[in-house]
């Protein structure tokens, strides 16, 4: 199916019906990842800082979340009025897989979803592939996704460009009146949006709010999963 036949079936956000495609954000969603590479990020960004600015952590770990460290870096130059060299998004990208190499956990739950998940699934991230095959494989979840893999670094539009999400449902052959996204950020959630596809959002019940305001269904366990669709 081509991505026009795809975006020439848009149903409303509240339709109900039953899907034929589950497409998972990673970041946040599979692998509880955002915490921690995010909070390297904040630290090496705060260590270039001679005024005593400084970004607080909580905030701008929700305030990043989900989007394209790219911009992020540009928008942290902005606000700390600093100037970052060339090497240091790759410096923080080593640093940022060394801590998840130690600390990376699979989301609770989400193996026994993906065990009785009965429909087709994918995962559909703003991360680079090399970085969502690591943190899958590192929490044992790679088998589950192997060939099921969508990049935005490979199509070179960013959440909340809807992009990934069409492709994903064009791969498939399903219409967006037919999946179901899992997001954790307001930007997945966006992306979804655009693409006028249901999305639920994961979280903690203190970001429901955010969630919901956002566009998405919050929930908080990832085993209600299988219910809710």
């Amino acid at each position: 199916m081509c991505l026009s036949a795809v975006i020439g079936e848009l149903p409303e956000q509240g339709a109900t019906r039953l899907p034929k495609l589950v497409i998972f954000d990673c970041d946040g969603v599979l692998v509880q990842s955002e915490e921690i590479t995010l909070s390297v990020l904040i630290s090496l960004l705060n260590a270039h800082v001679h005024d005593g600015k400084t970004l607080e952590s909580a905030y701008f770990i929700e305030h990043f979340r989900g989007r394209r460290i790219a911009e992020c870096l540009r928008e942290a130059e902005q606000l700390l009025n600093i100037g970052l060299s060339g090497e240091f998004e790759e410096d923080f990208r080593a640093q940022a897989l060394a801590a998840l190499t130690l600390e990376l956990k699979a989301t609770d739950g989400i193996l026994e979803v993906l065990e009785q998940l009965t429909i087709p699934y994918c995962v559909a991230s703003s991360a680079p592939r090399k970085k969502i095959e690591h943190c899958l494989q590192l929490v044992g979840l790679l088998p589950y996704f192997e060939g099921r893999i969508f990049s935005c670094y490979e199509l070179g539009r960013w959440k909340p460009d809807p992009l990934v999400f069409l492709t994903a449902c064009a791969t498939y052959n399903v219409a967006v009146a037919d999946a179901r996204v899992i997001e954790d950020s307001v930007t997945g959630i966006q992306a979804a949006r655009a693409a006028n596809i249901k999305v639920l959002g994961f979280g903690p019940v203190h970001r429901h709010a955010k969630l919901a305001e956002a566009g998405a269904l919050p929930f908080a366990d990832m085993r209600e999963l299988l219910t809710i669709i």
